[in-house]
C-alpha cells in the first residue's frame, strides 16, 4: 500500500499513457480516499478529472470506480458532483448493471442545487432507463420522477428531458404509465421561447401521438390546438397532422377539407406548412388529397385563395409527378370552371421543369391509338382533345407533333366512331390553329433538307480518301501529312456543327428516324475516317522510311561526288604555278598547254566546288528535319572545302602576282619596237582581255548560284508552310536561318572573289577608261541582281517569320485559351512587349480574331472549340440481360497528340450498382489510338420504382501538353435501360 501512495498525479498519468489502468486505477482511487478523508477537495476533484479518461477500461475498473463514488456523489462541493456525475454517465453507456445500486443516489441529484449537476444527472439517469433491465413497476416510478423534470426553471435540463423521453418512449414505450401529466407538459412546451425545445416536443407528441393516444382522439386534439393557437404553434401542429396523417392515411381523411382551408390565411409560413404535410400524407392518400383539392377549388370564390390552391397543387404535383398523369388530364375537362383554369395553370408551370415526362404522357396517349380495343383508341382521342382545350399553354410543336400523328391514324383506322372522333378533334386544332398545315409543310422540308445533308455526310469518308490518295500518289508527301490533319479536323468540325444543328431541332420527335439514322452516320463516319487516317499514316511513315533510304542514297552520292572533287584537287595541287619569274610573260604565252591547263583545271575546281556546296546545301534545306542525316555529309565537305579554299585563296595571290608582273612589263618598255606589242597582241588589250575574261566568268556563276538560290527560296514555302501546319517550329526556324545565311554566304564569298581580281582600278582608267569599256558592265549586273535578290530574301524571311509567329500564338491558344504573353514569350523566345505588338498587327489586320485582356490573349469562339478539338471522342453501346446491363464503351484518340494519365471513372444512381471497379487507370492513349473498356451494372427493379431516372455520368480525367483536362458525358439511366 505503501508503494501506492507514494505516486502522484504526473505519475499515473504517465502509467495510463503505458497502458497500465489497472494500476493506474489502483493509485488513484486510493489518492481519493487520502485526499476525502483530509476535506483536500480541490485534489480530489484533479483525481475526478484524470479518473474520467480511464473509467471504463475494463469492468474491475468500473465496479471500483463506482464503489468509490458513492459516498461522492452528495459530496458538498458541487465540482466534485458534477465530476462523479461525468464519470458515472460514462460507465451507464456500456456497463449500466455495476449503477443499479447508485439509482437513488443519482436520482437525488435530479434536484441539486446547481443546474449543471441537474442537466448531467437527467442524461444520466435517462441512458439507465433506456439500458437497464429491472422490475417495470420500479422503472415506471423513476420514469414518472424523472418526466416531472420538464417543469424545470433551466431550459437545458428540460431539452436533455425531452430528448430522454423521446428515446424512452421509442424503445419503451410501457414504462410510461401516467400520459396526461406528461401529455399536459408537452403541450406546455409546444409554445416555449426556444425554438429547439418546441420542435423536440413536437416531435415528441408525435411520438405520443402514434403510440398512446386513440387514432381519433389525436386528430381531434390536434384540431383543437390548430384554431386556438399562436402561428408559431400552427406551424408545429400542421407538421403533426403531415407526420402522424402519413403514419394513420384512412383516419386522416376526413381531416384534408379542414386543413385545406388554412389557404385562406395569409400567412405564407402556414400556407407552406400546409402543403408540406398534404404532400406527406398524398404519399399513401394521393387520390383522397387530390379530390379534396378539386372539390375545395371548385367551391373556392376568391381568387386569390384558388392562387394560393393552385400553388399548393402544383408543388404536390412536382413530388408525386409519377403519379399526376393523366390525372390532371381529366381535370381538363372538369365541369368547373375554376378548376379547369387551376389546371390549365398547373399544367403551364409544370410543362416548364418537366417537359419529357409530359411529352412522354402525351407519346403514351398517342400509342394508344394503336390498341386492338376501339374504346381505348376513343378514350386516348378524346383525352388528346381536351389537351387541345388548352393547346395555348404548350409550344406550336406539340400541337403540330399531335396533329400529324392524328392524321396517319386517320389514314389507318377503320372504326367509324374512332375516326368521326379523330376528325372532330383534327377540326378543333385547325379552328384553333389555322397555320397548322403551314407549319407542317415547312418541317418536312426541314427533315428534308437534314436527310440531304446527312447522305452528303455520307460521301465523306470516301472524298478524304480519294484526295489524301491523290496526294500520295503525285508523291506530295508534305501536303498530304498537311492536309491529313487539316481535312480531318475541318471534318470533325463540320460534323460536330451539324450534331448540334440537329439535336437543337425543335421538332426532334417527329424526326426520330432521322435523329437515329444521324446518329448511325455520325459514328460510322468517324469510325472510318479515324481508319483511313490511321492509313494514311502508316503510308506516309512507309513512305517516310523510303524517303530517308532515297536521302541517303543522295547523300552517299553527293559524299562521291566530294571524293572526285578532292582527287581533282589533288592532281592540281602536285603541280604548283610559278610565279616569282619575270620571263614568265613572254611571246609564246598562249602556246604553253600545261599553263593553260593548269588555269582551266583551277577554274574546273571552283566551279565543282561552287554547284557542290550549292547542291548540298538545297539538299539540306528541303531536308531540315531530317537534318541528323546529314551529319557525316556536312563533316567531310567541311573539311574539304576549307582545304581546297586555303589553296584557291593561294592560286589567286599567284595569278595575282602575275597579273602585276603583266602591267610592270606594260609599263616598262623595253625595246621601241615591242614596248607594246608582242607578236601582233597589245599587252594592254591582253590584260584587260585576262581581266574581263575572268570577271565574266565568276559573275557568270554568280548569275547562275543566285537563280538557283533564288528557285530554292521560291519552293521552299511550301516547305515551311508543311513545317508550321504539322507544328515543328523549330524546324521551321532553322531552315528560314539556313536559306538566308546561305544566300549571303554565296553573296559574299562572290564579292570577295571580284574584289581580289580588281583592285588596282587606277591602273585600268590610264588606258582610255578601260575598266568601265570593260569591267564596269559585268559588275553593274551582278550588282543588280545582288540587290534584288537580297530584297527579296528580306521579304521572304519577314513573311516566313511572321506566318511562323501567327502559327505559334494560335498554337498555345488551341492549348490554353487565354494565354498570358508571359507564357508566349517564353515557349516563342521572344521578347513579350514585341509578342504584343505582333499580336495587336495580326488583330488589325484580321489574321487572328482575339481580344487582349489583362495581359493575355484570348480567342472567344475557341473556348469551347479547344476542348471538343482536344478531346477524345466517346461511343457506347448498350445491351440488357434480365436486371444486368452491359455497357460498352470506347475512347478514340482522334487528335496528333497523346493523352496521358487518364482516370476513367463511372457514377450511378442509387438503383444501380457496378459489378466489380468503377474505375479504369491509363498512363498513355497515344494519337489515333483507341481504348476499349465495359461496365457490368445490375439494376435494383424495386428501388427503381421510387426513384427518378438520375443520370449516369461517366468522368473521364487526362493531361495534353502537360494542361489537365476534364470530359463529363451523362447518360440518363432511365433512358439506357429502355
Amino acid at each position: 500500500m505503501s508503494e501506492i501512495l507514494i505516486l502522484h498525479l504526473p505519475e499515473i498519468e504517465q502509467l495510463i499513457l503505458k497502458g497500465r489502468y489497472e494500476y493506474a486505477t489502483t493509485n488513484l482511487l486510493e489518492l481519493i480516499e487520502k485526499y476525502r478523508l483530509q476535506n483536500n477537495n480541490e485534489q480530489v476533484y484533479n483525481c475526478l478529472n484524470i479518473l474520467v479518461k480511464i473509467c471504463d477500461k475494463t469492468p474491475e475498473i468500473s465496479l471500483n470506480t463506482a464503489e468509490t463514488l458513492k459516498p461522492l456523489i452528495n459530496d458538498s462541493d458541487s465540482w466534485i458532483r458534477l465530476a462523479c456525475l461525468d464519470i458515472l454517465d460514462r460507465i451507464s453507456r456500456y456497463r449500466p448493471n455495476l449503477l443499479i445500486e447508485l439509482l437513488e443516489e443519482i436520482k437525488s441529484r435530479l434536484y441539486d442545487r446547481d443546474t449543471s449537476v441537474r442537466q448531467l444527472a437527467v442524461k444520466t439517469l435517462g441512458t439507465l432507463i433506456l439500458n437497464l433491465h429491472i422490475d417495470s413497476n420500479k422503472i415506471a416510478y423513476i420514469v414518472k420522477e424523472f418526466t416531472e423534470k420538464l417543469m424545470d426553471d433551466n431550459w437545458e435540463v428540460k431539452l436533455n428531458t425531452i430528448r430522454a423521453i423521446k428515446k424512452i418512449s421509442k424503445e419503451k414505450p410501457r414504462t410510461i404509465v401516467r400520459l396526461e401529466p406528461l401529455l399536459s407538459m408537452v403541450l406546455v412546451h409546444l409554445r416555449h421561447e426556444d425554438s429547439e425545445i418546441a420542435r423536440l416536443s413536437a416531435e415528441l407528441l408525435k411520438i405520443l401521438g402514434l403510440t398512446y393516444i386513440s387514432k381519433e382522439n389525436i386528430f381531434y386534439l390536434l384540431l383543437n390546438l390548430l384554431h386556438n393557437e399562436e402561428p408559431e404553434v400552427q406551424n408545429y401542429i400542421i407538421w403533426l397532422f403531415g407526420e402522424i396523417g402519413h403514419e394513420r392515411p384512412s383516419e386522416i381523411i376526413s381531416f384534408i377539407p379542414r386543413i385545406l382551408n388554412f389557404f385562406k390565411t395569409d400567412d405564407y409560413r402556414i400556407q407552406d406548412k400546409v402543403i408540406g404535410a398534404l404532400t406527406k400524407i398524398a404519399e399513401k392518400n394521393f387520390k383522397q388529397v387530390w379530390a379534396s383539392f378539386i372539390a375545395t377549388i371548385s367551391e373556392t370564390r376568391q381568387k386569390s385563395e384558388r392562387i394560393s390552391l393552385g400553388h399548393a397543387l402544383y408543388q404536390l404535383s412536382q413530388n408525386h409527378i409519377s403519379k399526376i398523369f393523366p390525372t390532371i388530364f381529366e381535370e381538363l375537362d372538369n365541369p368547373s370552371e375554376n378548376v379547369r383554369e387551376t389546371m390549365a395553370l398547373v399544367l403551364k408551370r409544370l410543362f416548364r421543369e418537366y417537359q419529357i415526362e409530359i411529352e412522354n404522357e402525351i407519346s403514351g396517349m398517342l400509342l394508344k391509338l394503336e390498341s386492338l380495343y376501339w374504346r381505348e383508341r376513343k378514350g386516348a382521342i378524346q383525352l388528346i382533345e381536351k389537351l387541345i382545350n388548352i393547346g395555348h399553354i404548350f409550344p406550336k410543336r406539340i400541337i403540330i407533333w399531335i396533329c400529324l400523328e392524328l392524321n396517319n391514324n386517320l389514314d389507318e383506322e377503320e372504326d367509324m366512331d374512332v375516326k368521326k372522333e379523330i376528325s372532330y378533334t383534327l377540326d378543333k386544332i385547325q379552328s384553333r390553329f389555322p397555320d397548322t398545315q403551314e407549319m407542317i409543310k415547312e418541317i418536312n422540308t426541314q427533315i428534308s433538307f437534314l436527310r440531304k445533308k446527312i447522305k452528303k455526310f455520307n460521301k465523306i469518308p470516301s472524298e478524304f480518301r480519294e484526295t489524301l490518295n491523290s496526294y500520295i500518289d503525285n508523291f506530295r508527301f508534305n501536303t498530304t501529312e498537311v492536309q491529313l490533319k487539316h481535312l480531318y479536323d475541318e471534318i470533325l468540325q463540320r460534323i460536330q456543327i451539324f450534331d448540334k444543328e440537329i439535336n437543337t431541332f425543335q421538332y426532334k420527335r417527329l424526326a426520330f428516324e432521322v435523329l437515329e439514322e444521324w446518329e448511325d452516320t455520325k459514328i460510322q463516319i468517324i469510325d472510318e475516317l479515324t481508319i483511313i487516317r490511321s492509313h494514311i499514316t502508316e503510308m506516309l511513315e512507309t513512305k517516310e522510311k523510303e524517303h530517308k533510304a532515297d536521302l541517303n542514297a543522295k547523300i552517299n552520292i553527293l559524299i562521291d561526288k566530294i571524293n572526285i572533287l578532292k582527287a581533282q584537287f589533288d592532281y592540281i595541287k602536285e603541280e604548283p604555278v610559278e610565279e616569282d619569274k619575270e620571263d614568265l610573260i613572254t611571246p609564246d604565252l598562249y602556246s604553253k598547254a600545261t599553263l593553260k591547263e593548269k588555269f582551266d583545271n583551277i577554274s574546273l575546281i571552283r566551279k565543282n566546288l561552287l554547284n557542290l556546296d550549292l547542291s548540298i546545301r538545297e539538299l539540306i534545306i528541303n531536308n531540315v528535319e531530317f537534318d541528323d542525316l546529314f551529319k557525316p555529309l556536312i563533316d567531310k565537305w567541311i573539311s574539304v572545302k576549307i582545304e581546297i579554299q586555303i589553296n584557291l585563296n593561294k592560286w589567286d595571290k599567284q595569278i595575282k602576282k602575275m597579273k602585276d608582273l603583266l602591267i610592270k612589263q606594260i609599263n616598262t618598255p623595253e625595246k621601241e619596237n615591242d614596248s607594246y606589242q608582242i607578236q601582233g597582241i597589245d599587252k594592254k588589250d591582253l590584260l584587260f582581255q585576262i581581266v574581263q575574261s575572268r570577271i565574266n566568268s565568276i559573275v557568270t556563276y554568280g548569275f547562275n548560284g543566285l537563280k538557283k538560290l533564288h528557285h530554292n527560296m521560291e519552293n521552299s514555302t511550301v516547305k515551311l508552310n508543311s513545317l508550321i501546319h504539322k507544328g515543328q517550329f523549330n524546324n521551321t526556324e532553322k531552315m528560314i536561318n539556313e536559306i538566308s545565311s546561305q544566300i549571303k554566304a554565296f553573296i559574299d564569298e562572290t564579292e570577295k572573289k571580284i574584289d581580289r581580281l580588281i583592285e588596282k582600278r587606277d591602273i585600268f582608267n590610264e588606258y582610255n577608261d578601260g575598266f568601265n569599256l570593260y569591267i564596269q558592265p559585268a559588275l553593274q549586273k551582278w550588282q543588280n541582281s545582288k540587290e534584288l535578290i537580297i530584297r527579296k530574301l528580306r521579304k521572304f524571311v519577314n513573311k516566313s517569320r511572321e506566318t511562323l509567329f501567327l502559327h505559334q500564338i494560335k498554337h498555345y491558344l488551341c492549348i490554353s485559351n487565354p494565354v498570358s504573353f508571359d507564357l508566349l514569350s517564353n515557349n516563342i523566345e521572344m521578347d513579350k512587349e514585341r509578342i504584343k505588338e505582333l499580336a495587336f498587327k495580326y488583330i488589325n489586320e484580321e489574321k487572328l480574331d482575339a481580344k487582349i485582356i489583362n495581359s493575355s490573349l484570348f480567342i472567344p469562339e475557341l473556348e469551347t472549340e479547344t476542348a471538343e478539338i482536344n478531346q477524345p471522342s466517346i461511343y457506347k453501346q448498350v445491351r440488357t440481360v434480365g436486371n444486368y446491363l452491359e455497357l460498352s464503351l470506347r475512347l478514340n484518340n482522334t487528335t496528333n497528340h497523346d493523352f496521358r494519365d487518364l482516370v476513367i471513372k463511372l457514377n450511378t444512381p442509387n438503383y444501380i450498382k457496378v459489378r466489380g471497379s468503377n474505375l479504369f487507370k491509363i498512363d498513355k492513349l497515344k494519337a489515333l489510338q483507341e481504348f476499349r473498356f465495359k461496365y457490368l451494372l445490375k439494376i435494383d427493379r424495386k428501388e427503381k420504382r421510387y426513384s427518378s431516372p438520375n443520370e449516369i455520368v461517366l468522368r473521364i480525367y487526362y493531361n495534353l501538353l502537360g494542361h489537365p483536362h476534364q470530359i463529363k458525358k451523362s447518360m440518363i439511366a432511365l433512358d439506357i435501360y429502355k
